[in-house]
């Protein structure tokens, strides 16, 4: 049990620093005029990684830090800590976070990515300190910090909806409930979790409130709920089912009133799952022989990976925000996903992968520190409770609103101040300068996307091929687990270097075993070799990961077509190894089926045009954290018919990337 501090047991405090907390609030403003900004500017969650718009974000960071370093070095008034186990548990997560960034392979890109988690516990030391500083005006102070977060909340609301409202346009019926509100940060799941942060709030607000601030919680709550609907989020979902039962839980009513309440919101709990079409389809059947869900896949593929990330360093982690430049190592060995992500969709994942075991410690350490103390604050308790629940299914930490609201919550929940042993309230700023000082030391953005955005442009270029590849190859100098630089560095040395073109597509392959135009490559570059045989494996290969490319132009080709009989025996040798892998009726089983009917049709291209193109890496500057960077092109001229296939066949990518891999090697030679 906890109690305020008796002012006799206060450290004395001096005279009153006007300037220094004007300057303090000046920071505080401007920290949250550029949050208000790079939140509510669609969108925002990766706009902020643009110019001008990451100065803003930059801002963001670095006011409250310097606030608490200022706040923490007042001479006048000494700074009020929490109890114990809150501060020792912020001080031990802070150096978790340093330490990691330290200690990472890619300590750059580490310490930038901890910039976000080290600015939420300045605001958490600052908004404790501000509620707690005087107890007199605690109660106060709180009234007037839900009043603030209500007001940002309908903000946020009001302008998500009608970004979403303009959106949908003329669609009607069901065809608006099938866009997903993806404003103002730009993804359906950051609405969601803007709405689960908002609901607790309004919903005490309602009820302990009188008045026109009564009838404006209500309204956020409304707004909230209409968030999380048109968000589609099953996750979202997940966590209002656990604020409705923490709300009837803590409703002060009669077990028969706590009933009909319970019957009445488990009904318009199942019309609200229901009505939408996305979560809806949680509670159909599935068919047996039905493609998997991608969505499900994918999320199944993330959760992999970051457990084999953590695996790969249990203690610290590979260093806040590396995810996009580690996860390729771990690519080859996952059923299905994308080729690289930003982030796991959990958050016990993400921390596990990024900050390690001790990151797991801390964040257990925090949710029993709240469930301890929930009844300090209810709302903000519960806030934290559903979103936690909500963070399963999604990491949004690193995004400033997000982790400024929770550390604002988490302020809220913590106890009164108890008697320090020693003077220590000097102790935040110094971790601040600490981290400062770390910060403008190590911090710096990842130099190989901007090498290799620059070397395919200048690949364009024949003339300039040269200059290209050795800015690719300085790319792999500082990180060799990019297939990009592989991929496109061995379509630059197909001619020049057939061997060295060899040695990075099969590096690409490896580290995306289902690439489109990867198991081309080798196998003209070998076939430029003159070892014809392995060159017809890897076409073949080609055609069993991307079985369009059985009609692909590229088969008019003469060199090409000339394997086109070896090919096709290997690839039927390819889809007998591949049905013991798959059990009958199964979609991969039905798949090779349709597969096996199209063999004889290997390389006979349909009459009429073609469609001949690069593809674009769209995603790329937003894996990179740089929106300022070109969108990459690939070196692969991708060639197509225009007419339609005359049998449905498997999409690319169809086979787990574990099984490319082990078929990569071509048979020994008889």
């Amino acid at each position: 049990m906890t109690r305020p501090v008796p002012p006799s047991a206060r450290p004395p405090a001096g005279p009153d620093s006007p300037r220094t907390a004007s300057m303090q609030f000046a920071l505080l403003a401007g920290a949250a005029l550029c949050l208000g900004v790079i939140t509510l500017v669609y969108p925002g969650a990766t706009r902020m990684h643009a110019t001008p718009w990451s100065l803003l974000y930059d801002t963001t960071l670095l006011l409250p830090v310097l606030a608490l370093v200022l706040r923490s070095f007042d001479a006048g008034r000494a700074m009020t800590l929490p109890p114990f186990p809150w501060r020792w548990l912020a001080f031990a997560s802070i150096a978790v976070i340093a330490g990691s960034a330290l200690l990472s392979p890619h300590r750059a890109s580490a310490w930038l990515g901890s910039a976000p988690l080290l600015a939420a516990f300045a605001v958490w030391f600052l908004v404790y300190d501000w509620l707690h500083a005087d107890p007199a005006r605690t109660a106060r102070r709180r009234e007037l910090a839900r009043n603030a977060l209500l007001t940002c909340f309908a903000l946020v609301a009001v302008v998500s909806l009608v970004l979403w409202f303009n959106s949908i346009g003329p669609l009607t019926g069901g065809e608006v409930l099938a866009v997903r509100n993806l404003f103002p940060l730009g993804h359906a799941n950051y609405t969601a979790g803007l709405a689960l942060l908002m609901l607790p709030t309004a919903t005490v607000m309602v009820y302990r409130r009188r008045g026109r601030w009564q009838i404006a919680a209500a309204t956020v709550g409304i707004l909230a709920l209409l968030l999380l609907f048109t968000s589609g989020s099953r996750g979202g979902f997940l966590g209002l089912a656990v604020l409705a039962i923490a709300a009837w839980v803590a409703a002060p009513v009669g077990r028969r009133r706590k009933w009909q309440f319970a019957m009445v919101g488990g009904l318009a709990a199942l019309v609200f799952v229901l009505a939408h079409p996305r979560t809806r389809a949680m509670f159909l059947p599935t068919e047996p022989g039905a493609a998997p869900n991608l969505s499900n896949v994918q999320r199944e593929a993330m959760l992999v990976a970051g457990w084999r990330m953590g695996l790969g360093r249990p203690v610290l982690g590979w260093g806040p925000g590396t995810t996009p430049l580690v996860f390729p190592r771990y690519r080859a060995g996952l059923d299905g996903g994308v080729e690289n992500v930003l982030q796991f969709h959990s958050l016990p994942a993400q921390v596990w992968a990024e900050l390690g075991g001790a990151g797991v410690i801390c964040l257990l350490a925090l949710a029993g520190l709240v469930a301890s103390h929930a009844r300090r604050d209810p709302a903000s308790a519960a806030a934290l409770a559903g979103y936690a629940v909500f963070a399963l299914t999604d990491w949004q930490i690193d995004v400033p609103i997000f982790a400024g609201l929770t550390a604002v919550l988490a302020a809220q929940v913590a106890p009164p101040p108890t008697p320090p042993r020693k003077t220590i309230h000097l102790l935040p700023g110094l971790v601040a300068v600490a981290g400062l000082a770390g910060f403008l030391r190590w911090a710096q953005t990842d130099p190989a996307p901007l090498l290799n955005s620059r070397a395919l442009a200048l690949a364009r270029d024949p003339a300039q091929a040269a200059e290209a590849a050795a800015l690719l190859r300085e790319s792999l100098a500082f990180n060799p687990d990019q297939e990009i630089a592989h991929f496109n560095l061995g379509w630059l040395q197909l001619v020049t270097d057939p061997k060295a073109a060899e040695h990075h597509f099969l590096a690409a392959l490896h580290l995306v075993p289902d690439k489109g135009g990867g198991y081309f490559g080798l196998a003209l570059a070998r076939l430029n070799q003159g070892r014809s045989s392995e060159a017809a494996h890897a076409l073949a290969m080609e055609c069993l990961n991307d079985p369009a490319w059985i009609a692909s132009p590229w088969w008019n080709e003469p060199a090409v077509a000339a394997l086109r009989a070896p090919a096709t025996a290997e690839l039927a040798r390819l889809i007998t190894a591949c049905r013991k892998e798959f059990p009958a009726g199964s979609w991969r089983a039905t798949q090779l089926l349709h597969l096996a009917a199209e063999i004889g049709n290997v390389g006979r291209v349909p009459p009429g045009p073609e469609r001949s193109y690069r593809r674009e890496r769209t995603g790329y500057p937003v894996l990179m954290r740089n929106l300022d960077l070109p969108i990459p092109v690939d070196l692969f001229d991708v060639r197509e018919s225009v007419a339609p296939a005359a049998a449905p066949l498997p999409p690319k990518g169809w086979l787990p990337a574990p099984l490319l891999l082990s078929l990569l090697d071509p048979p020994p030679a008889k």
